[in-house]
Parts: structure tokens; C-alpha cells; sequence
């Protein structure tokens, strides 16, 4: 039979039932597995806290929802085989930064893929379930794909038969941990079609009932980079860091796009493509001040407000979301057992509950105790 769908429709998108809206729709009875997690591919910046980290401390916090934040450190090496050698530093860096913005492995489990056998041989089971097309028609895959052909580097720039197969490694995943839930952006709602896909096949050939996931679309609006560019990433220099100093946060406050055409204070201004205001509009709370301050910057004239003021305010406020992720991340940082033992842990769990699933599976599938 086919795993019946456990969330209430009335938190759904009526359109598409596989998609949730809001973190506010969860709250509930019924317990809920959540599965989401990143990859260590370098150091995290705002657009993770805000896409990503923010939503996944208001989870921490719903006590119906078992919360399982993997760390993917397999589909790193998909597309960087040649640089592993900074893998080991960007795991332990992720983690502390995750315990930096408050989330707690008391409470949340945090798995390391690579810890977790059972999460390689799932997904070489699925691999038979998934068709060829369906797996690699997926359009974020091949944006992914396009990504790594302009490479300069030949190393890097040849896609690898385990980069090719990442969504369906991506469905062992959330399977193995029974996954309900799965916090992801828009872009990636063909992954979780595509989990259903598989997992709705494996139910209806060996009458298993596991659960069919739904993706949790973020309430986040994008944040662009400072220069304005709609990516934000470490290779354009247009990111600040959660770990940032007063001076890295004021640097590039500094350097992010105004209005060009407000030459000076009581000059018109216009802030469509204002960065500056953009992040404001994110990160400060105080939405009349802002308003007013807007109202004065287009207006011009004697009241008005110029970019060195405005700018001056989010540097204040980037200081003050920062500053105390900075002092908390130290104090982990001269732990490292602490981040071994949160990991090692959650890890444990996740192997544990990875073997009851495999042996449902294969046991369905009469794949054991031969001979017997």
C-alpha cells in the first residue's frame, strides 16, 4: 500500500499537497520527522542564517518535531573530489557555527553522512528504483551540471557519475530517517518530487509504508550579495560572515550599491536597487523607523537622510546579530569535544534507526537470512 501523507492538509499548498507553507502550519499532536541539513563547502554567511539556520532554530523549538540536521559531507566530494583536504575543517567549522547560532544536539540530532553507512547502501537500493530519466531530467541537477562544465579547471569541471546520482543520494536521506519534513527553497521542490517518486515505487512493489516527505518552502525573502548580485558566495567577495568582525561587517556595508543618483544628502533618492535597504528590510526590526528613514531618503530635501547614515545603521544592526554568535562561537571553538561528542551522538542515533529501516526494506523485499 502507499504511505499515507501524515500532515494536515490545511497546511498545505491546495495546488500542490506536497508542499508546506510556513513553519507556522506544523505546530501540533502528531510527532514529525524533519530532515534537512548542508553541505561543508565552505564558511556560512548571512543568506544560510536567514534561508536556512533561523528556520531551523524555530523548529528546534516545535516540541512535535523530531529534527535531523545532516551534514553532507558525501555530496561534497561530487563535485570537489580534488579538495578534501579542507573537508575536515569545513565539517568542524559548520558545526560550530551551528551551535554558535543556538542550535543544541540535546535537542536536534547532528549527523555527519559519512558516519552513516546504512545512508550509502539505501541509497545503492534506490538506485534501482529510480529511472534513468526521471533522475537526471531534474532541472536544479542540471543547472548543477552547467555550473561544473565552465569550471577553468579540468579537475573540477568533469561531472562525476556520484554528482550525477546526488538527487537520488539525496532520497536515501530522507527515507532513512523517515523523513516528513524537508526545509528547502523553492529551486529545490524537484528534489522532494522526485523522493515521492521513488519512495511511492518502493511502497506499492513491496507493500512498505514508508512516509511520503513534504518540503517546508522558507519564509525568507532572498538576500542578495553586497554587490547587489542576486548570489551571495565566497567566490565574488560579496558575503559577510557569521563570523565577521566590526571591522569585515563595516568593510563590506561599505562597499554595497546605493542609489548613484543621490549625489548628496538633500539630493531625490531612489532605493529599488538600494543593498543597503534590501538587508534592512531583513534584518531590522524596527519597521516604522525604517519607513520614515525610506520616506526622507526619496524625498530629499532638508529632512532627507544620506547612505553614510543608512549605512550606519546596519552596520549596527549586522554588529548586534553577529557579535554574540562571534563570543558563543569561541567558546566551542576551545571545546572541540564538545562538537565531536554532538556529532558522534546524533550520528549514533541516525545509524541506529538507519538498520531498522534497511531491515524493513530488505526484509520486505525478502533479501534476508537466507539459507534460514
Amino acid at each position: 500500500m502507499n504511505a499515507p501523507d501524515t500532515i494536515d492538509d490545511e497546511a498545505t499548498d491546495k495546488k500542490r499537497p506536497h508542499i508546506i507553507d510556513g513553519i507556522g502550519n506544523l505546530a501540533g499532536d502528531g510527532t514529525r520527522n524533519c530532515l534537512t541539513g548542508m553541505r561543508p563547502s565552505g564558511r556560512l554567511h548571512l543568506w544560510h542564517y536567514k534561508w536556512a539556520l533561523e528556520n531551523w532554530l524555530k523548529l528546534q523549538e516545535l516540541p512535535n518535531i523530531r529534527n535531523n540536521f545532516l551534514i553532507a559531507d558525501y555530496q561534497v566530494l561530487g563535485d570537489h573530489l580534488g579538495e578534501t583536504e579542507r573537508l575536515r575543517e569545513s565539517v568542524i567549522d559548520m558545526v560550530i557555527d551551528w551551535m554558535a547560532i543556538g542550535l543544541d544536539p540535546e535537542k536536534s540530532n547532528f549527523i555527519v553522512q559519512s558516519y552513516v553507512p546504512e545512508f550509502a547502501e539505501l541509497f545503492n537500493f534506490l538506485t534501482m528504483f529510480a529511472p534513468y530519466s526521471v533522475a537526471t531530467n531534474n532541472p536544479t541537477l542540471k543547472d548543477e551540471m552547467k555550473k561544473i562544465e565552465l569550471r577553468d579547471e579540468w579537475a573540477n569541471a568533469s561531472i562525476s557519475l556520484g554528482f550525477v546520482n546526488y538527487p537520488v543520494s539525496q532520497v536515501a536521506d530522507i527515507m532513512l530517517l523517515r523523513g516528513e519534513i524537508v526545509p528547502v527553497g523553492e529551486d529545490q521542490i524537484p528534489h522532494i518530487e522526485l523522493a515521492r517518486k521513488i519512495i511511492k515505487r518502493v511502497n506499492t512493489m513491496y507493500g512498505t509504508d514508508f512516509p511520503l516527505p513534504r518540503a517546508l518552502i522558507s519564509e525568507t525573502p532572498r538576500l542578495v550579495g553586497t554587490d547587489g548580485n542576486d548570489k551571495m558566495s565566497k567566490s565574488l567577495g560579496n558575503t559577510i560572515y557569521l563570523t565577521a568582525t566590526l571591522k569585515e561587517i563595516k568593510t563590506q556595508v561599505n562597499k554595497m550599491y546605493t542609489d548613484p543618483g543621490k549625489t548628496n544628502v538633500e539630493a531625490k533618492g531612489n532605493i529599488e536597487k538600494h543593498v543597503a535597504f534590501q538587508y534592512l528590510d531583513i534584518f531590522y526590526g524596527n519597521r516604522e523607523h525604517l519607513a520614515e528613514l525610506k520616506a526622507r531618503y526619496i524625498a530629499g530635501g532638508p529632512g532627507s537622510v544620506g547612505d553614510g547614515e543608512i549605512k550606519g545603521l546596519l552596520v549596527k544592526v549586522l554588529e548586534e546579530l553577529i557579535a554574540p554568535i562571534r563570543e558563543r562561537r569561541e567558546y566551542f571553538v576551545q571545546r572541540p569535544e564538545l562538537v565531536a561528542e554532538a556529532i558522534e551522538s546524533g550520528s549514533k542515533r541516525a545509524r541506529e534507526e538507519g538498520q531498522r529501516i534497511l531491515r524493513e526494506l530488505k526484509g520486505a523485499m525478502g533479501l534476508l537470512d537466507y539459507g534460514r
